[in-house]
Protein backbone atom coordinates (compact mmCIF):
# COMPACT_ATOMS: atom_id res chain seq x y z
CA UNK A 1 0.00 0.00 0.00
CA UNK A 2 1.44 3.31 -1.07
CA UNK A 3 0.97 6.56 1.03
CA UNK A 4 2.94 9.27 -1.35
CA UNK A 5 2.39 12.04 1.16
CA UNK A 6 3.00 10.22 4.63
CA UNK A 7 6.14 8.86 3.27
CA UNK A 8 7.83 12.70 2.77
CA UNK A 9 8.02 16.32 4.44
CA UNK A 10 9.01 19.70 2.99
CA UNK A 11 11.78 21.03 4.72
CA UNK A 12 11.64 23.96 2.58
CA UNK A 13 9.30 25.46 0.01
CA UNK A 14 10.33 28.18 -2.72
CA UNK A 15 7.64 30.14 -4.24
CA UNK A 16 7.84 30.00 -7.87
CA UNK A 17 7.59 32.90 -9.86
CA UNK A 18 5.24 32.46 -12.55
CA UNK A 19 7.25 34.77 -15.13
CA UNK A 20 9.39 31.73 -15.37
CA UNK A 21 7.30 30.65 -18.50
CA UNK A 22 9.08 27.59 -18.90
CA UNK A 23 7.87 25.44 -15.18
CA UNK A 24 4.47 27.03 -16.54
CA UNK A 25 4.31 26.35 -19.69
CA UNK A 26 5.24 22.62 -18.32
CA UNK A 27 2.71 22.75 -15.91
CA UNK A 28 0.09 23.55 -17.89
CA UNK A 29 0.62 21.15 -21.38
CA UNK A 30 1.28 18.44 -19.07
CA UNK A 31 -1.09 15.34 -20.22
CA UNK A 32 -1.72 14.93 -16.34
CA UNK A 33 -2.95 18.65 -16.24
CA UNK A 34 -5.23 18.41 -19.25
CA UNK A 35 -6.98 14.97 -18.36
CA UNK A 36 -8.34 17.39 -15.29
CA UNK A 37 -8.99 20.75 -17.36
CA UNK A 38 -9.35 22.68 -20.48
CA UNK A 39 -7.58 26.01 -21.18
CA UNK A 40 -10.66 28.23 -21.37
CA UNK A 41 -11.93 26.70 -17.98
CA UNK A 42 -8.61 28.04 -16.39
CA UNK A 43 -8.14 31.42 -14.14
CA UNK A 44 -3.78 31.44 -14.79
CA UNK A 45 -4.53 34.57 -13.35
CA UNK A 46 -5.01 32.96 -9.87
CA UNK A 47 -2.71 29.74 -10.03
CA UNK A 48 0.06 29.04 -7.55
CA UNK A 49 2.86 27.45 -7.60
CA UNK A 50 5.67 25.94 -5.11
CA UNK A 51 9.00 23.95 -4.97
CA UNK A 52 9.55 22.01 -2.08
CA UNK A 53 12.93 20.23 -1.08
CA UNK A 54 11.86 16.75 0.58
CA UNK A 55 13.02 15.47 3.49
CA UNK A 56 12.78 11.80 1.79
CA UNK A 57 16.15 12.41 0.09
CA UNK A 58 17.72 15.96 -0.49
CA UNK A 59 17.90 15.60 -4.61
CA UNK A 60 14.36 14.96 -5.00
CA UNK A 61 11.87 18.13 -5.00
CA UNK A 62 8.28 17.74 -5.54
CA UNK A 63 6.79 20.85 -7.96
CA UNK A 64 3.29 21.51 -6.57
CA UNK A 65 0.71 23.57 -8.86
CA UNK A 66 -2.58 24.46 -8.24
CA UNK A 67 -5.08 26.41 -10.15
CA UNK A 68 -9.07 27.06 -9.74
CA UNK A 69 -11.19 26.80 -12.76
CA UNK A 70 -13.99 29.08 -13.55
CA UNK A 71 -16.86 26.34 -12.83
CA UNK A 72 -15.92 26.52 -9.21
CA UNK A 73 -13.29 22.98 -9.49
CA UNK A 74 -9.92 23.05 -8.40
CA UNK A 75 -7.12 21.12 -9.40
CA UNK A 76 -3.52 20.46 -7.77
CA UNK A 77 -0.47 18.83 -9.58
CA UNK A 78 2.36 17.26 -7.45
CA UNK A 79 5.50 16.20 -9.45
CA UNK A 80 8.47 14.66 -8.19
CA UNK A 81 11.83 15.32 -9.74
CA UNK A 82 12.60 11.72 -9.26
CA UNK A 83 9.56 8.81 -8.46
CA UNK A 84 9.40 7.73 -4.61
CA UNK A 85 8.38 4.33 -4.78
CA UNK A 86 7.61 4.47 -8.51
CA UNK A 87 5.41 7.73 -8.11
CA UNK A 88 6.06 10.53 -10.56
CA UNK A 89 2.93 12.33 -10.43
CA UNK A 90 -0.34 13.06 -8.33
CA UNK A 91 -2.98 15.24 -9.56
CA UNK A 92 -6.26 15.46 -7.81
CA UNK A 93 -9.70 17.52 -9.09
CA UNK A 94 -11.72 18.94 -5.96
CA UNK A 95 -14.72 21.04 -5.01
CA UNK A 96 -15.19 23.03 -1.75
CA UNK A 97 -18.47 23.01 0.26
CA UNK A 98 -17.78 24.83 3.82
CA UNK A 99 -16.33 22.32 6.22
CA UNK A 100 -15.59 19.46 3.12
CA UNK A 101 -12.99 19.11 0.49
CA UNK A 102 -14.50 16.50 -2.48
CA UNK A 103 -12.03 14.78 -4.59
CA UNK A 104 -13.88 14.23 -7.71
CA UNK A 105 -10.92 12.91 -9.70
CA UNK A 106 -7.80 11.17 -8.68
CA UNK A 107 -4.58 10.07 -10.70
CA UNK A 108 -1.41 8.45 -10.42
CA UNK A 109 1.62 8.52 -12.70
CA UNK A 110 -1.05 9.24 -15.59
CA UNK A 111 -3.57 6.86 -14.67
CA UNK A 112 -7.24 8.74 -13.57
CA UNK A 113 -9.95 7.64 -11.59
CA UNK A 114 -13.05 9.64 -11.70
CA UNK A 115 -14.82 9.47 -7.95
CA UNK A 116 -18.10 9.51 -8.13
CA UNK A 117 -18.13 6.96 -5.11
CA UNK A 118 -15.38 6.49 -2.56
CA UNK A 119 -14.74 2.52 -3.48
CA UNK A 120 -12.60 0.17 -2.11
CA UNK A 121 -10.92 -2.24 -4.60
CA UNK A 122 -7.99 -3.83 -2.42
CA UNK A 123 -6.43 -3.87 1.09
CA UNK A 124 -3.16 -5.26 0.62
CA UNK A 125 -1.14 -5.41 -2.74
CA UNK A 126 -1.88 -9.16 -2.83
CA UNK A 127 -5.31 -7.82 -3.59
CA UNK A 128 -4.45 -6.81 -6.98
CA UNK A 129 -3.44 -8.54 -10.31
CA UNK A 130 0.21 -8.80 -11.29
CA UNK A 131 2.26 -6.13 -12.24
CA UNK A 132 0.08 -3.88 -9.92
CA UNK A 133 -0.07 -2.45 -6.04
CA UNK A 134 -3.10 -1.30 -4.02
CA UNK A 135 -3.10 2.17 -3.50
CA UNK A 136 -4.87 4.47 -0.84
CA UNK A 137 -6.48 7.66 -2.25
CA UNK A 138 -8.34 10.24 -0.51
CA UNK A 139 -12.34 10.76 -1.28
CA UNK A 140 -12.49 13.77 1.03
CA UNK A 141 -10.87 16.08 3.47
CA UNK A 142 -11.93 18.40 5.68
CA UNK A 143 -11.30 22.24 5.16
CA UNK A 144 -10.36 22.83 8.75
CA UNK A 145 -7.72 20.87 9.36
CA UNK A 146 -6.07 21.52 6.28
CA UNK A 147 -6.19 25.25 7.16
CA UNK A 148 -5.19 24.33 10.60
CA UNK A 149 -1.85 21.89 9.72
CA UNK A 150 -0.98 24.53 7.16
CA UNK A 151 -1.07 26.94 9.35
CA UNK A 152 2.21 26.67 11.21
CA UNK A 153 4.72 29.67 12.97
CA UNK A 154 6.17 31.50 10.04
CA UNK A 155 4.41 30.02 6.90
CA UNK A 156 2.39 32.75 5.50
CA UNK A 157 2.06 31.80 2.46
CA UNK A 158 -1.74 31.54 2.22
CA UNK A 159 -2.63 34.69 4.17
CA UNK A 160 -4.22 36.36 1.00
CA UNK A 161 -5.56 33.52 -0.68
CA UNK A 162 -7.09 32.74 2.50
CA UNK A 163 -8.85 36.09 2.80
CA UNK A 164 -10.95 35.32 -0.82
CA UNK A 165 -12.77 32.53 0.62
CA UNK A 166 -12.46 28.84 1.95
CA UNK A 167 -11.64 27.66 -2.06
CA UNK A 168 -8.82 29.79 -2.78
CA UNK A 169 -7.39 29.13 0.49
CA UNK A 170 -7.83 25.49 0.83
CA UNK A 171 -5.99 25.56 -3.06
CA UNK A 172 -3.12 27.64 -1.59
CA UNK A 173 -2.80 24.78 1.31
CA UNK A 174 -2.77 21.88 -0.44
CA UNK A 175 0.45 23.81 -3.16
CA UNK A 176 1.98 24.85 0.00
CA UNK A 177 1.60 22.07 2.44
CA UNK A 178 1.11 18.85 0.10
CA UNK A 179 1.22 16.32 3.20
CA UNK A 180 -2.02 18.28 4.60
CA UNK A 181 -3.96 16.74 2.48
CA UNK A 182 -3.17 13.16 3.59
CA UNK A 183 -3.27 13.75 6.89
CA UNK A 184 -6.80 15.36 7.22
CA UNK A 185 -8.32 12.77 5.12
CA UNK A 186 -12.36 12.02 6.11
CA UNK A 187 -12.51 9.22 3.52
CA UNK A 188 -10.31 7.13 2.17
CA UNK A 189 -10.38 4.40 -0.82
CA UNK A 190 -8.56 2.34 -2.67
CA UNK A 191 -7.69 0.80 -6.05
CA UNK A 192 -4.84 -1.35 -8.34
CA UNK A 193 -2.13 0.69 -9.61
CA UNK A 194 0.00 -0.51 -12.47
CA UNK A 195 3.57 -0.21 -11.06
CA UNK A 196 4.70 1.30 -14.61
CA UNK A 197 4.09 4.93 -15.31
CA UNK A 198 1.81 5.73 -18.46
CA UNK A 199 4.16 5.92 -21.49
CA UNK A 200 4.52 9.65 -22.71
CA UNK A 201 2.95 9.76 -26.34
Amino acid sequence: MKKVFIEVRSIAIVQENLSKINTFFELTTSRDFWKLARPWNVEYSRAIIMKHLLEYDENVTLLAFGVPLGDGRFVVLYEFSKPIQGVKTVAYEFTVNNSKVKITRFGINGNFKTLSSCTHECQKNEDCPPLTYCSEYCCSVSTTCVIRCCATPGNGACSIPCMLGPGPCILCALVACPFCGESCCTEKGSKCESIFPEPKP
